[in-house]
């Protein structure tokens, strides 16, 4: 039975007695005790990864993807790319409606990096779409380069702090190479986290509104109303 005194939010603690209410199929309970956990340490991977846990088996499919987004941040974090790239393919495979944007800045943003150059993440632009890719690293406010290969685009987009400064594809550069973005839906993507200083090519406060911008010009082409050469 989950503990009443001031010492139920001790990690090790809310496991074992979520272990137990589920094995007497108090499941509701069991979620309730991780859930209070958590919000007392909401960066302790193994309470979030023992409330997926539960969530699965439950199948409560939409509240475990939440919580394997919040475990991808936390792996990101830790530098730790595998752990990360599996949880957030798991996240899409348990509900593909799930947006990043909310669940990631909840985690808290990610440490300084030593100087040097890192690779974070990388995958499938099949499984993971562009703009949740964006996100994630808008909202761990990561800076360093992402390097995109589909049959659309081949090129870079360079951040600072997670906000967009620079793009490249080709002989394009800044908001021209960045509207050849939107239409990578295959093929593959790595972004390396690095202290390097890259050139401002492109002038925002808001990635949403490049975001934006980018699907505004998608929706033009895939209509047929021409392609424009540069965003607005």
């Amino acid at each position: 039975m989950a503990k009443t005194t001031p010492n139920e939010f001790d990690p090790e603690s809310a496991i074992i007695d979520a272990d137990l209410l589920v094995k007497y199929r108090m499941v509701n309970r069991a979620v309730e005790t991780l859930e209070r956990a958590i919000d007392s340490a909401p960066r302790h991977v193994g309470l979030r990864e023992k409330l997926r846990e539960i969530l699965i088996d439950a199948g409560r499919r939409d509240q475990a993807a939440q919580h394997c987004l919040a475990l991808a941040s936390l792996h990101i974090s830790a530098g730790d790319l595998d752990s990360a790239n599996e949880r957030l393919l798991e996240a899409k495979r348990l509900d593909p409606r799930v947006s990043v944007t909310g669940q990631l800045r909840d985690t808290g943003s990610v440490e300084t990096a030593p100087a040097r150059t890192q690779r974070i993440l990388s995958g499938s632009l099949a499984d993971v779409s562009l703009f949740d890719i964006i996100q994630i690293i808008e909202n761990s406010r990561l800076t360093g380069v992402l390097t995109t290969t589909s049959s659309a685009v081949s090129g870079e987009i360079h951040f600072d702090e997670g906000l967009v400064v620079g793009a490249k594809s080709g002989v394009d550069f800044g908001r021209k190479a960045l509207s050849q973005f939107a239409g990578a839906a295959d093929g593959s993507f790595d972004f390396e986290k690095t202290t390097e200083t890259y050139d401002r090519t492109i002038q925002t406060t808001s990635n949403t509104a490049l975001i934006l911008d980018m699907l505004r010009i998608q929706d033009e082409e895939d209509h047929g109303l021409g392609k424009l050469d540069t965003l607005q």
